[in-house]
């Protein structure tokens, strides 16, 4: 069993703009996010708290953990993906400039069909470092909170449940095991993550 819980909002989040690497604090709406999901966390035997060194990731860590009584543990590897020239800009401004940077795009390193420059980290890269670093810490058999992003949150359930989800902010969930197959389910049933199928849209927002 582990959790996992994307970063509260911050202002580029509010904003559509695409944070990546680019480290963002959390805003106030981010900061009561995180102490709503605190509230379904505080009763699941957590062991351990592990956070993206990114701001608000480490922040939202802070304040669940100020709820868990736990401390914060950082692994660079959870951090989001990188996404190059790209950081910055509102998801609007992406669409409207992909075709005329077209000759920055490698879509062949993308295997969710979203291409990103060519300086951006591909996601098989992070799907291999956010997977390499949960299976490390889980392995003690602790209970674990990865505290993270968006990208990673969706690497997480490519790994565990061959599905692609989207998080909104702050929406955690816990992931369990029966036999060989890994279940992930929903703790806060008015913030829960979206299955790629279902949704094709921003999911920054969480609830409001």
């Amino acid at each position: 069993m582990f959790f996992v819980l994307r970063h509260g909002q911050t202002d580029w989040n509010a904003q559509l703009r695409l944070q990546g690497s680019t480290d963002i604090p959390l805003n106030d709406n981010g900061r009561l996010q995180a102490r709503t999901a605190a509230r379904f966390l505080k009763d699941q035997s957590i062991d351990r708290i592990i956070a993206s060194p990114l701001s608000r990731a480490h922040e939202t860590a802070s304040i669940v953990a100020e709820t868990l009584g736990l401390p914060v543990e950082v692994d660079p590897r959870i951090i989001e993906r990188s996404f190059g020239v790209f950081e910055g800009l509102t998801l609007e401004e992406v669409v409207t400039h992909r075709a005329e940077m077209a000759i920055h795009m490698r879509p062949e390193a993308d295997l969710d069909g979203k291409h990103y420059p060519t300086d951006a980290e591909t996601l098989s890269q992070v799907i291999d470092r956010v997977s390499e670093a949960v299976n490390e810490h889980r392995s003690g058999g602790e209970a674990c909170l990865f505290v993270s992003h968006g990208i990673p949150f969706r690497a997480i359930a490519r790994v565990f449940l061959g599905e692609m989800y989207s998080s909104p902010n702050a929406a955690p969930v816990r992931y369990d095991q029966t036999g060989s197959a890994w279940h992930m389910t929903g703790l806060d049933p008015e913030n829960l993550p979206i299955h790629s199928s279902a949704y094709d849209g921003p999911t920054t927002m969480g609830r409001i």
